[in-house]
């Protein structure tokens, strides 16, 4: 089914150097494989060539011999592919541009010029399976990074396509999304469909699988069933071994953060409804949540991105309330969901420096010591925009760090990570904390917050519940 030999393939702009170098892969019709390996590694763009996108619209340099179906994908663009296989990108902003969830679903459907009634059928089914019911009247730009996950990997799967491509299926969702989305695959896995799941939470689909590769520097570094690949991720690092960090009391510290009955519509929809809590000098918080509970709407609040409906947030005791978000960024440091919402420089040199060269806190030591601990020097003089998700995200938190916040606040920072990326982030933010960070930490990664918080919230339907009221609370994280 897909057949690939000797493949190597280098972006536009990057000098020639291949992201794949000499691969080989063959995978067998109805088999399910997974792609695992560090960031950077070739993940994505292995599922950009499978998808057609490589190099009919990213360019580039290809060679080697690439089939699927006895297709030579080099010969065949993305609308030629449409109903051999289906993409679902990494980036879920990336592919959806319909004005309604609805639309998204169907448009796929009709680009094959299937009957109405087969495609009302299948956006019907996917809408059930992916529990999507409440949103196919909205618009994807409205929803959550979790929200758009799920609509993306459902515009693929209700397409009658032999073959699915997945980036980082998981990547935003939390734990019920997930387990709706394992679901769905087994379901097309017993349709006999082949699928290919490129994956950085790995030990939550390793059963789901029938075999596992690991990319290492564009090539196969490893091959085998799930049971030994478990174990080789182990090793190398892959599958993150975090420590329980022993629970801390800062209530009695000094309030840096505080929501006080923080009230938000959005498009006619109550989003936040009478939040409030506090964040204390040196803490590191973590607020869980369901997909479009409303986490990243409230903390878009708290650095004037978003301005207030009903409540107020005070800043180490004054209020933002009117605020130019300019002169809040150096206090608060921001990492978004979405990296590529950051970025505003064409070299990841000068995304870093850009904040203390505008603060004038620039120094060389200050570069090198970011770039050590994120493993970003050899990125240093390449566009943040063409880097793998994760090395996005790396950089996205670099920059904000190198502005030397007080506060710093980070909206799901292990989407997209690999293992190692993971424990030395959980490592980094502890090191912060020590040197007096206050750290807010939005994220469906319970062991992550198991790893870094002294304190836990749930956000749900737009309210904040205290630590005391949740049965999975922080201590529950803890046994």
């Amino acid at each position: 089914m897909i057949d690939l030999q000797r493949i190597q393939y280098a972006y536009p702009g990057s000098g020639g150097v291949p992201v794949l170098d000499g691969l080989d892969l063959r995978v067998r019709s109805g088999e399910t494989l997974m792609v695992a390996g560090a960031s950077g590694s070739g993940k994505s763009t292995l599922s950009f060539l499978l998808g057609g996108l490589i190099p009919h619209l990213l360019g580039g340099r290809l060679k080697g011999r690439a089939f699927l179906d006895n297709m030579d994908l080099s010969l065949h663009s993305p609308s030629e592919l449409l109903s051999h296989v289906g993409l679902v990108m990494q980036n879920a902003d990336a592919q959806l541009f319909n004005p309604t969830v609805q639309r998204e679903l169907a448009f796929g459907l009709e680009s094959l010029g299937l009957p109405e009634e087969e495609i009302l059928s299948r956006i019907e089914r996917a809408s059930q399976e992916f529990g999507l019911g409440h949103l196919l009247g909205r618009s994807p730009e409205d929803l959550s990074g979790g929200e758009k996950r799920l609509v993306g990997i459902a515009a693929s799967a209700c397409m009658p396509c032999p073959v699915m491509v997945l980036d980082e299926p998981l990547a935003h969702l939390d734990e019920i999304s997930a387990g709706k989305v394992k679901k769905v695959l087994r379901k097309l896995r017993s349709e006999g469909r082949t699928l290919l799941i490129a994956e950085h939470r790995v030990q939550a689909l390793l059963e789901e699988v029938d075999r596992c590769i690991i990319l290492e520097k564009g090539r196969v570094c490893f091959e085998g069933p799930a049971r030994q690949a478990r174990e080789e991720l182990a090793r190398i690092g892959l599958i993150p071994s975090y420590s329980p960090k022993p629970a801390r009391d800062f209530s009695r510290a000094q309030t840096v953060l505080e929501v006080r009955d923080l009230s938000k519509s959005l498009g006619g929809r109550l989003i936040l409804n009478n939040v409030g809590f506090s964040l204390h000098e040196g803490e590191i918080l973590a607020i869980l949540g369901p997909n479009g509970a409303g986490k990243t709407t409230l903390i878009r609040h708290l650095n004037g991105l978003l301005s207030l409906d009903r409540g107020q947030i005070f800043l180490r005791g004054e209020p933002i309330s009117g605020r130019d978000p300019s002169s809040l960024a150096p206090l608060v440091g921001m990492v978004f969901q979405n990296p590529n919402d950051q970025f505003f420089r064409s070299l990841v040199r000068d995304e870093i420096l850009a904040g203390p060269l505008a603060r004038k806190s620039c120094s060389p030591g200050k570069l090198r010591s970011i770039c050590e601990t994120f493993g970003l020097a050899s990125l240093l003089d390449r566009s943040p925009y063409r880097l793998s998700e994760g090395e996005k995200r790396r950089v996205a938190i670099a920059s904000v760090l190198a502005m030397g916040s007080g506060i710093l606040i980070l909206d799901e920072p292990t989407a997209g990570q690999d293992g190692r990326s993971r424990m030395e982030l959980a490592r980094l933010l502890c090191r912060l904390q020590e040197e007096g960070t206050s750290i807010l930490v939005v994220t469906h990664d319970r062991a992550f917050a198991r790893a870094v918080a002294d304190r836990c919230l749930e956000m749900e339907e737009g309210r904040i519940r205290p630590v005391s009221e949740i049965q999975d609370g922080l201590a529950s994280l803890r046994a």
